[in-house]
């Protein structure tokens, strides 16, 4: 009997207790439970791209199942896909990319995680020369849609064997008439070796600079005696075109506008413009028109007008299309084919010249 009551003492106390855990544990469990489905705020930056969005996974992998992002073993991850998540979680993903590089004249696609133009370089194995271009600059920060773009700069000395044209030098000679002429000379063409600072950009060719000159073999001017005797009929026919202020010159008569003495000639090629080979206004005058040799020469517009013609002792008829620098008063530059031509046709003094017009005679 003792033993009975024991036993239902026993197990009241215990239902008692029982009763006692439920009403704490019950609430506890309700409000974890609560909490777990709560939304929590997490920090998500994808490929660069940061948002603060709510979540009620509960760990990273849940997360980005929940956007319906797929996640590769070649992606950045941080922090691990089982990772759990609780409120103020940092999430971050790189995919990688596929960034095309236009580089020695082909493209390469990358496959990188690098956001900017130095790391996708790196990335790809392609080294950079000091001279060198990157479009865009090593620094600037990539989309998924960007390309790059590598121009190669190389600068080098190349060496060319060059002619160099003999120049005629006509000299007076009473002892003939006007007409006739006696050569002295034979001319000969000398050689020389041209040093150029060669610059290409993807293997083509951007500018040559002349740096310096070697001759090997000094040219031969040819040299022509021309006669100045003049015979009757000539000086006569000379006086008539004096005393009506007309002047003959390279068979045709004209009436120039004005006649300057002590000229200094000099002469200038395409080289020596200052412009690069290829560019727009290689070869070009300031007048826009193409230099041409035989035809333009660069004057003071302020002394001979652009446009005009004009008429050269020893030179011949040339046209004002060009200015220049050094270009001052009575002085002429005078346009020949090459850098050779020019170096060899030198300085010439006290030369008259005519200025016509604006029409040839």
């Amino acid at each position: 009997m003792e033993l009975r009551t024991v036993w239902e003492r026993q197990k009241k106390r215990a239902i008692a207790v029982l009763g006692g855990l439920a009403l704490v544990l019950v609430p506890m469990i309700g409000y974890f439970s609560a909490q777990a489905t709560q939304p929590k705020q997490v920090t998500f930056t994808l490929d660069g791209v940061t948002q603060k969005v709510g979540t009620k996974a509960q760990t990273v992998e849940q997360f980005l199942e929940e956007r319906h992002i797929a996640v590769t073993d070649s992606d950045y991850l941080q922090p691990d896909a089982d990772t759990k998540i609780t409120n103020g979680t940092t999430i971050t993903l790189h995919t990688r990319w596929a960034i095309p590089v236009h580089v020695d004249g082909q493209t390469k696609v990358v496959q990188t995680l690098s956001r900017d133009v130095a790391g996708v370089l790196k990335d790809a194995g392609i080294t950079l020369g000091k001279q060198d271009r990157v479009e865009p600059a090593l620094t600037a920060s990539l989309s998924k849609d960007s390309t790059i773009s590598v121009t190669r700069v190389s600068e080098r000395i190349v060496t060319v064997e060059e002619r160099v044209p003999y120049q005629e030098i006509r000299k007076s000679d009473g002892s003939l008439t006007k007409g006739q002429t006696r050569v002295l000379q034979s001319g000969q063409e000398g050689k020389a070796i041209a040093h150029y600072r060669l610059v290409t950009e993807n293997g083509k060719e951007i500018s040559r600079e002349l740096v310096k000159r070697d001759v090997i073999t000094p040219k031969k001017d040819r040299i022509v005696a021309v006669g100045t005797a003049a015979s009757v009929q000539a000086d006569t026919s000379k006086r008539v075109v004096a005393a009506a202020g007309l002047v003959s010159r390279g068979g045709k008569v004209f009436r120039p506008k004005q006649v300057l003495n002590g000229v200094t000639l000099t002469a200038y090629s395409p080289a020596g413009g200052g412009k690069p080979v290829g560019s727009p206004g290689y070869g070009r005058t300031a007048t826009g028109v193409k230099a041409k040799a035989g035809h333009t020469i660069a004057v003071d517009p302020k002394v001979i007008p652009l446009g005009w013609w004009v008429f050269i002792d020893g030179i011949g008829y040339r046209r004002a299309e060009d200015t220049g620098g050094a270009i001052h008063g009575h002085k002429i530059d005078v346009f020949v084919s090459t850098e050779a031509e020019a170096v060899q046709f030198g300085r010439k003094r006290n030369r008259t010249v005519y200025i016509i017009g604006p029409h040839k005679p």
